[in-house]
């Protein structure tokens, strides 16, 4: 009797150490595959922030034009290229504007960008865009939306004191200026639209009557 109480405190324990065996093995895969899963995501955020790292640094060329409204954009030498803004799709892609509105028109029709770019008024260097402290004033621009961009507030108060009719705002402002501008855009767009086919239904319907009193051009 005592044998078999024995051998089954032997089974027992050997069960149960097998248990803890596997538990110890399924235990150690899953450490590393987390392990090996938080090695593969710190990867991508590096891999990402190396391609935001270099677009950011992105400039236009002589050839680039706005992917908006297809004038063209004016390079950091330039006076007015103070005014040029960009964006940088999911993927990378750089795309430039020649006036901060077109920017917000653009993604109007094609989303919004993972990041986006304006200069500052005094240095001419990139800073995102929801960094930028925003003035609007009596000043030329590309597509005379008057705004200029600061990456110090103090910048934009003194811009603001040394210049007449000036005032800081907000992106909410522009945007709401940008909006209405495409929506007036779109509405001659379609007026134009309805005028053409206006035209042609009347030129039609002129023909019509021409060949209705037996008339016609040869």
């Amino acid at each position: 009797m005592k044998k078999w109480i024995v051998l089954l405190i032997g089974a027992l324990f050997f069960t149960l150490a097998g248990c803890n065996n596997n538990q110890a093995e399924e235990k150690k895969d899953e450490t590393k595959q987390a392990e090996e899963k938080q090695t593969e995501q710190n990867k991508e955020q590096s891999n990402e922030e190396d391609v935001f790292a270099k677009v950011a640094m992105a400039e236009p060329d002589e050839n680039t034009v706005c992917v908006f409204c297809n004038m063209k954009v004016y390079p950091k030498e330039h006076e007015l290229g103070k005014f040029t803004a960009k964006s940088v799709t999911e993927n990378g892609d750089v795309l430039f504007f020649d006036d901060i509105g077109c920017l917000f028109n653009y993604e109007r029709d094609h989303g919004e960008a993972a990041k986006k770019y304006v200069r500052d008024y005094n240095t001419f260097e990139w800073i995102e865009l929801q960094n930028a402290t925003v003035v609007k004033a009596d000043i030329k621009t590309p597509m005379n939306y008057g705004y200029a961009f600061f990456a110090k507030k103090e910048d934009a108060e003194k811009f603001v004191s040394e210049q007449s009719n000036a005032t800081i705002v907000s992106w909410e402002d522009v945007d709401q200026v940008a909006h209405e501008r495409y929506m007036k855009k779109k509405q001659m767009m379609q007026n134009k639209k309805d005028g053409h086919d206006n035209s042609m239904d009347q030129h039609d319907h002129d023909n019509g009557d021409m060949k209705q009193d037996g008339h016609s051009h040869n």
